[in-house]
């Protein structure tokens, strides 16, 4: 039976996969099964972080106690994301949306300044699921710009996040589905900004509270948009041996694609065409085993991952400073990577752990395009050289767990041929607080990169894709950095705060990435940003909210000055002011301010905009 979405005036139901075996578990079990899921991730997921034992182990905060549930019921409402009816079933909610956008600067261009009106209009579904045999979120929502005044713009964008696992066989044989699309600034979001891993309707976050169809809340257009998409299957067999151990085996195929909009449609799977244009298809084979209780204090965890992939760029055609060409490239990559990890429970909430293994990982020869990788440049982008990485692998570490609700997993080791420092945690200080951190460095291409994380994805009950390990953000480099192929070592800090009372709910965010080149024949090349974003959700009535959000971003880069497809060294500030109605059960209207202003060292890149939404959402 189709049944509506959680409205105002119900109660909100908990996200979908929250549950709290590890409060209830035995102080061993819940060692093991928190070492399961943390003791061994120094490198970013590969084959799907969560599976039917782990699927409630996103952080939330801390379960409240009945007069703190009763006071928090207001707040809640606030959140209205999408769940499955209480006791299981569907959920599954239809709608449209539809906003008009007046900007004084539509070409985000230094000059001349051009303002236009643009009509946005979004059908889209939300699905939520818990039944005994699957479990699933999906939200999908295609968005068509018409622009009145630059009608080159026009264009149809799309924006996606779904996650399932179905159970084939009970306790045995279950398939995990994931996808995800969005759109992301060719040159690096403005205020860090950009809407990989978003909900495609409205949800429980304060930046994302009121739609931002096609990402019109960021000022993005055809002329700097990337369509990124990417899908996945992962068929496995799951398996636990008694107080012995468990097994896990499976294979996962997965396809991702990022390419400049270019045409009227941007399709949300892969295809040819679109300037800058990667296509990623790659397939990983794993086997896991972690032993039971047998060992009693101890814990041995056994990995061995093989993964190939082959990556197609799309030709950029002469006439690019001077005629130069970049033709279509091919090229394929492979990694071997075998590990066994001893852990050892000190006390109730202290594990350490130490690991050793060997990797093998191969590159073909590169084609470096996108941002920083034109012609324009003068070098030559095809057959860079990729170092080989034959070696052994360790690492020394430690979990500290002072609550169910709080954990801290910190190492350092030798992987992806480099050394390098990992920490997960998340804290709840107070019930209605949760803190997150997550740092760490990684090998791969971007497509690679975003691969992994949106295998390391959970939902958090609001349509948002959230880290698994931390309950924190996840895209924050893909959509603070700027698009292009090639081999990168980047590091990343991502650190956040949010706080939930009666009426509000207030969140920080702190994000560090970097992205270094990876090859040999080619000029050293770093991208790096910082960006720091504040929100605050408010409700003035039960019916109505009001919501404020600013980011601060800097981002550095080579290039810039000679180069027409790199802004270089630049600054930007993004900052909204929105409200929002809910005029019955099924309709809400909504108004919104946003300004943006970017500081670029090529001076073509500076500009201000002014942006003033109304709109209107309809659910059946």
């Amino acid at each position: 039976m189709v049944q509506r979405t959680t409205l105002l005036d119900e109660p909100t139901p908990s996200p979908m996969w929250r549950v709290d075996f590890l409060v209830h578990a035995r102080p061993p079990l819940a060692m093991a099964a928190i070492l399961i899921v943390l003791g061994g991730t120094e490198r970013a997921a590969a084959f799907p972080f969560l599976d039917s034992t782990s699927t409630d182990q996103v952080p939330s905060g801390t379960e409240l106690a009945s007069p703190d549930v009763q006071s928090l019921q207001q707040q809640l409402q606030l959140a209205n994301g999408l769940a499955p009816p209480a006791g299981g079933g569907w959920t599954i909610v239809p709608r449209i949306d539809w906003q008009e956008e007046l900007t004084d600067n539509v070409l985000e261009a230094n000059s001349p300044r051009r303002a236009d009106l643009v009509t946005f209009l979004s059908p889209g579904i939300n699905i939520a699921g818990d039944l005994p045999r699957v479990k699933a979120t999906f939200d999908f929502a295609p968005t068509l710009a018409l622009y009145a005044r630059t009608s080159d713009l026009n264009a149809v964008t799309e924006q996606m996040n779904g996650l399932a696992t179905v159970t084939l066989v009970p306790d045995l044989f279950f398939v995990d589905l994931r996808a995800m699309a969005g759109i992301q600034s060719l040159y690096g979001g403005v205020g860090g900004l950009g809407t990989l891993g978003q909900p495609a309707g409205p949800a429980a976050t304060a930046q994302a509270q009121i739609p931002g169809l096609g990402g019109n809340y960021l000022g993005l257009n055809a002329n700097s948009e990337v369509q990124t998409s990417t899908v996945g299957i992962s068929p496995y067999i799951l398996r636990r041996f008694g107080d012995y151990g468990t097994w896990k085996i499976g294979d996962s195929l997965n396809v991702t694609r990022s390419a400049e909009v270019s045409g009227f449609l941007a399709s949300p799977l892969p295809s040819a065409g679109g300037a800058y244009g990667q296509t990623l298809v790659s397939n990983e084979e794993n086997a896991h085993f972690v032993s039971g209780d047998i060992l009693s204090v101890f814990q041995d965890t056994f990995d061995a991952d093989m993964l190939v992939g082959q990556t197609t760029q799309n030709a950029i055609g002469a006439g690019i400073n001077g005629g130069v060409q970049i033709p279509a490239t091919q090229y394929t990559s492979s990694s071997i990577i075998v590990t066994d990890q001893i852990s050892y429970a000190v006390n109730r909430s202290l594990s350490v752990f130490v690991s050793g293994g060997h990797e093998d990982i191969t590159y073909s020869n590169q084609s470096l395009q996108g941002v920083n990788g034109s012609a324009a440049t003068g070098f030559n982008y095809n057959n860079i050289g990729i170092p080989q990485i034959h070696d052994l692998t360790w690492s020394l570490g430690a979990t500290w767990t002072p609550s169910p609700d709080s954990s801290l997993t910190v190492s350092y080791g030798h992987l992806d041929g480099f050394n390098s420092l990992s920490v997960n945690g998340h804290y709840a200080p107070t019930a209605r607080t949760l803190w997150t951190v997550s740092y760490g460095s990684t090998l791969g291409t971007q497509l690679q990169q975003l691969q992994g994380q949106l295998n390391l994805a959970g939902t958090n009950g609001t349509g948002a894709l959230v880290n698994a390990q931390t309950g924190g953000q996840l895209f924050g480099a893909a959509n603070a950095l700027g698009v292009q192929g090639g081999v990168f070592k980047t590091t990343t800090l991502a650190l956040g705060s949010q706080t939930t009372w009666n009426r509000d709910i207030v969140a920080v965010n702190l994000l560090m990435a970097a992205e270094s080149n990876f090859g040999a024949g080619i000029a050293s090349y770093t991208a790096q940003t910082e960006t720091a974003s504040l929100s605050w959700l408010h409700q003035l009535e039960p019916d109505m909210t009001l919501s404020t959000s600013a980011s601060y971003a800097i981002q550095s880069q080579p290039g810039g000055g000679t180069s027409i497809y790199n802004p270089g060294n630049t600054t930007s500030i993004v900052a909204s002011l929105a409200w929002q109605w809910q005029l019955s059960p099924t309709v809400s209207t909504s108004a919104r301010y946003s300004f943006l202003e970017q500081q670029a060292s090529y001076s073509a890149f500076s500009f201000y905009q002014n942006i003033f939404i109304v709109g209107i959402s309809k659910h059946f």
